[in-house]
């Protein structure tokens, strides 16, 4: 289903007609399906929950951002000629090890080693200008980052790179009548009924939001189940 067959479908289900106009459109259903995509992404593994995406590292850069990521996993660079896995080490042996010179000072080079990195300025109006004269000792990206996780690399990179990331990411945003994603092409009914919830927690229905918190919990452990059969096919004996 695309979001407006799937706005259609919630109208039927749930009688909710102050949240969808007369002429199909939202009126704040989307907003409760969409919070009920993310309640489902967050509820259990699944076969979809893994994702990749690809960004260009430009030579001198040491940092890459990737949306709606909820945990990654690993990263890969890749260049013209060759891929290889990166290693994972603390934020605090990257900086120690790696940046102790301004970026200006930094030699560029073939990155071995990354960490996941802080993606936000406390307060959030600072002004990077003001302090421009230690800019290449800041290591958190500039802009708003709410909707980024992002890494640092050991150095600065000495040739245009591709960087994918894979790990845990968040089903794509139903915004437009024709978007679809996983749950509504694959499970409708269980992305309405998880939206339902939501309508119950903002109604403070405790009995509610228990019944159909179980109701998909159910639905999302054999779900679970297909990976679990998936991970499983062609082990015939166990390590050790």
């Amino acid at each position: 289903m695309n979001l407006l067959q799937l706005r259609a479908k919630f109208l039927d289900i749930s009688g909710r007609v102050d949240l969808v106009n007369d002429d199909g459109t939202d009126n704040g259903a989307d907003f409760y399906i969409n919070e009920g995509r993310k309640y489902l992404d967050r509820l259990d593994e699944h076969q979809k929950s893994w994702a990749s995406q690809f960004r260009f590292i430009e030579i001198g850069r040491y940092s890459a951002s990737v949306k709606h990521c909820r945990a990654i996993k690993e990263v890969w660079i890749a260049t013209t000629s060759e891929r290889w896995q990166l290693e994972k080490k603390n934020i605090q042996d990257i900086i120690s090890e790696y940046m102790t010179t301004s970026l200006s000072e930094r030699d560029t080079g073939t990155p071995l080693y990354y960490s996941p990195t802080i993606t936000r300025y406390n307060p959030n109006d600072i002004i990077a200008a003001d302090f421009e004269s230690f800019i290449g000792w800041i290591d958190i990206p500039s802009g708003g980052a709410n909707e980024f996780n992002t890494i640092l690399l050991n150095v600065p990179i000495s040739e245009r790179m591709v960087v994918e990331v894979k790990g845990l990411f968040y089903s794509p945003s139903l915004d437009l009548d024709t978007d679809e994603n996983y749950w509504s092409s694959m499970h409708p009914l269980l992305l309405i009924m998880s939206a339902m919830r939501y309508i119950e927690i903002t109604n403070r229905n405790t009995q509610g939001v228990n019944d159909w918190t179980n109701s998909i919990m159910e639905e999302t452990r054999q779900i679970g189940m297909d990976l679990v059969e998936e991970l499983i096919a062609g082990v015939n004996q166990m390590e050790g």
